[in-house]
């Protein structure tokens, strides 16, 4: 079971994804992938200025994105946390409404995509690409 602590920062009310939802998105997740076993992870919502610096920091990234995963070290992984996933609401929303999609459905698709990254799931090449996002609609979709 993946246990989640859920860090709103200045998130309003409206804004926020109930722990709940953040549950049934997890427990989906493992039973597509088989997960077994006690893990942790971390999800925060950062502001604009940090979720910059950590891209432009830590994936040499450009500006703000909406979503980081930061996988723990291997001496914490081995006690069962995961790592870290990060997402900027307000480029959540905006993505959202580009897309014709909820800020809520937004969010809850980066904390998979998050998910999947702190599980070694990446789309750093076409075929990783297909299965990562693949296995990301199973779970939304389910």
């Amino acid at each position: 079971m993946i246990k989640h602590e859920l860090n709103y920062g200045r998130l309003l009310g409206g804004q926020r994804i109930r722990g709940k939802a953040v549950s049934e998105l997890i427990s989906r997740a493992e039973k597509i992938l088989k997960l077994k076993g006690d893990r942790e992870i971390s999800i925060a919502f950062v502001s604009k200025s940090e979720m910059t610096r950590l891209n432009e920091s830590y994936y040499g990234g450009s500006g703000v994105t909406d979503v980081l995963a930061f996988p723990s070290e291997e001496q914490y992984a081995k006690s069962g946390y995961l790592g870290e996933i990060l997402i900027h609401y307000p480029r959540a929303k905006k993505q959202a409404l580009e897309n014709g999609k909820t800020p809520l459905s937004e969010v809850k698709l980066l904390v998979v995509h998050g998910l999947l990254h702190l599980l070694g799931y990446n789309h750093d090449t076409p075929a990783r690409k297909s299965r990562m996002f693949r296995l990301q609609d199973r779970i939304l979709e389910s």
